[in-house]
């Protein structure tokens, strides 16, 4: 049964790293009075800083139960380059989104404004958005937890109990900060879940097809920058596009295309990938005989 304290103590350690960094922001506003920008820093390097070693600890007894350790690990700084191509393909689905709405004539008027207007606010963002949410999490999440689970099951099975964990932790972490007095972080609701199920199976399967946790991390940066800079227009910046709904509140559906269109073309990718190694395998065996 180790592998099921593995995966508590994988998952127990992103809880506990959100609350604690959700903690020490609250205790860096109210005994330091910082701004919100620097609540942000706190949260991101604290998560960081309890997450990252301890999930990087736990994986040296996961590669010793799997008894399979990778020649180049998927999360090794070699393999980093891997983090644009995830980044690339959310910001692809953002164009084909952007193209659907133009077409059927939802949105208009879309103008594309000078990086000097929102460049810094989302370079910063970016590295707040790396160090709080996609290293952490997805080095956890979709990294050690869907390794053990996969060690146990198959990979269709593994991945929705990933997405079980995934949603979970908000809601784990949600009920601390009450326990204790604080705001909730989230309100947690049907939508709230069920977007946050969609975007952990996106996430998983990106990391399948890729074969890298980076590009799993790039989509999840891609994916927060282009819901606070393009679709909420109101991150502290200018964002970096504006246009005109003719149907107000119609561009949700670029996070609707970005999370779906990701799914459906992860799976096409994932089914060529398949019957690319199938025949390889007919290939071999027939080259062997």
């Amino acid at each position: 049964m180790q592998w099921i304290r593995f995966m508590f103590a994988g998952w127990a350690t992103v809880v506990l790293g959100l609350f604690l960094a959700t903690c020490s922001a609250e205790v860096a506003e109210q005994v330091f009075g910082l701004p919100r920008m620097g609540q942000q820093w706190v949260q991101a390097i604290v998560m960081t800083a309890l997450v990252v070693p301890t999930i990087l600890y736990l994986y040296r007894y996961v590669y010793r139960i799997t008894g399979v350790k990778p020649k180049v690990l998927e999360y090794s700084w070699t393999n980093m380059y891997h983090l644009f191509t995830g980044m690339f393909f959310a910001i692809a689905l953002t164009a084909v989104g952007f193209i659907i709405l133009s077409a059927q004539g939802l949105i208009a008027n879309v103008q594309w404004h000078a990086p000097d207007q929102w460049f810094a606010a989302l370079f910063i963002n970016i590295i707040i958005a790396f160090l709080y949410e996609a290293f952490p999490e997805e080095l956890a999440l979709r990294g050690l937890l869907y390794d053990v689970l996969r060690h146990r099951f198959t990979a269709w099975l593994a991945v929705p109990l990933q997405m079980l964990l995934f949603v979970s932790v908000p809601i784990f972490v949600t009920q601390l900060q009450v326990l204790v007095g604080m705001a909730p972080g989230n309100i947690i609701n049907m939508g709230y879940v069920i977007t946050i199920i969609s975007f952990g199976f996106v996430l998983q399967l990106v990391r399948l097809w890729s074969g890298n946790i980076w590009a799993s991390m790039g989509f999840h940066i891609a994916y927060l920058e282009i819901m606070r800079f393009v679709v909420a227009k109101g991150y502290g910046a200018s964002p970096i596009l504006t246009y005109h709904e003719s149907v107000p509140g119609i561009i949700i559906i670029i996070p609707a295309v970005v999370i779906l269109g990701g799914g459906v073309a992860s799976l096409v990718i994932l089914g060529v990938k398949h019957l690319v190694q199938k025949r390889k395998m007919k290939r071999d065996a027939s080259l062997t005989n």
